[in-house]
């Protein structure tokens, strides 16, 4: 309970609880560096990625740095290419840095893993999506992959819809999420869940027509678009041009405000998410998780950004990095960083308590993921499970 607290207190800004003004950091300031999506197809990722280190930098560096040194966090643009991730990589082995931060996708991560997964330097990526060796070097932001997919079908399965379909970009990602989908629905809680249609479609495609009729014949109750960016966009266009009313569920990559206010004229209006904590903060109940999240929203507030997925997915790897430098001193050696992670156990954080002892390299699960439905509205998402995929009584929120 004392390291949950003390977590907490960090996120949260010790000066301010007891009312004292840290000293102002000063000096040569501690760089953590972070290859990250500006251009290319994940380009709608590096925007909100940049919001993150801000907001960031602005909570540690009010609460005194990190050793009394500013934090900066320098980025480099891999173009959304697994080459270009590597050529930045290998910069960074060249400098024997500790530690750095990968935006991502899921093919840019799994570029470098061969290189740095036995050696180092430590490696957070922010897809959930990669293959990590237990108690590595390597890192993976979010609940693991298939979680999320197991979360995902029995929201679905529990309301009800138990006839469903699955179109997917034949991308790493979208060929990843289809296969997770498919495991969790060979699980024996959804033997009488039953995937009437599978379709397919390619990033380049302009259209997914035809693969929409064929869904449409099979006459399902739900349906799993596993695309993000401009693929999932590709979908959404070809069922709306479909008159679908049936419930979509995508990626939560997907939830980008800006991306969700652009593709405003064909949304789903049953369009949901499978997503982390602190994207529905109502979701949770008074406690430390619940603080940091305030304090989560409230730094974002201070710079006059709102938090999607893209800044909630980089949030507590680098304040894991933040609160690793605290403790070890502003220049650690690899092998101290991955120790250093590897035994937090109660990290409380804005999407849930984290424990890496089982060697997973995520340190949360399915009690971290709990289902968000797009309210066109209000032009946000809103929770409308609890944790693990649970639906909400009828009338609660």
């Amino acid at each position: 309970m004392i390291a949950k607290l003390r977590t907490a207190l960090t996120l949260l800004g010790i000066a301010a609880l007891i009312g004292a003004a840290p000293a102002k950091p000063a000096g040569a300031p501690v760089v953590v560096n972070a290859s990250i999506p500006l251009t290319g197809p994940g380009a709608f990722l590096g925007k909100s990625l940049v919001d993150a280190f801000h907001a960031i930098e602005v909570v540690v560096n009010g609460d005194g740095g990190i050793h009394g040194r500013p934090l900066k966090i320098v980025t480099a643009d891999s173009q959304t290419s697994p080459a270009v991730n590597l050529q930045i990589v290998q910069g960074y082995m060249a400098k024997q840095l500790p530690l750095y931060l990968d935006g991502g996708p899921s093919p840019v991560c799994n570029a470098v893993l061969p290189m740095v997964s036995k050696t180092g330097p430590v490696d957070y990526c922010l897809s959930p999506a990669i293959n990590t060796a237990p108690f590595g070097f390597v890192f993976s932001a979010s609940a693991p992959s298939p979680d999320v997919q197991r979360v995902a079908v029995r929201y679905f399965r529990l309301r009800g819809w138990k006839r469903l379909a699955m179109l997917s970009s034949t991308d790493a990602s979208g060929v990843s999420l289809e296969a997770q989908s498919v495991a969790a629905l060979a699980l024996p809680e959804n033997r009488d869940v039953q995937l009437v249609e599978q379709e397919r479609f390619a990033p380049t495609d302009v259209s997914a027509a035809a693969q929409i009729t064929r869904i449409e014949a099979a006459k399902p109750d739900a349906i799993f678009v596993w695309a993000t960016g401009t693929s999932v966009a590709t979908a959404l266009r070809a069922l709306n041009d479909a008159g679908n009313t049936l419930p979509v569920q995508v990626p939560s990559s997907n939830m980008v405000y800006s991306q969700l206010e652009s593709y405003a004229p064909f949304l789903p209006k049953q369009l949901f998410f499978a997503t982390l904590l602190a994207l529905t903060p109502e979701a949770t109940p008074p406690g430390p998780v619940r603080d940091a999240q305030t304090a989560y929203q409230r730094a974002f507030k201070a710079i006059g950004v709102r938090p999607d997925a893209a800044t909630n997915l980089a949030w507590d790897p680098m304040m894991i990095f933040v609160d690793a430098l605290r403790h070890l001193g502003p220049d650690p050696t690899s092998d101290q960083v991955r120790n250093y992670i590897t035994h937090l156990h109660g990290w409380v954080g804005a999407n849930g308590v984290f424990d890496f002892g089982a060697g997973d390299q995520h340190g949360i699960g399915e009690n971290a993921v709990d289902i968000a439905q797009w309210n066109a509205a209000v032009r946000t998402w809103q929770s409308v499970s609890r944790p693990h995929g649970y639906p909400l009584s009828a009338g609660k929120r």
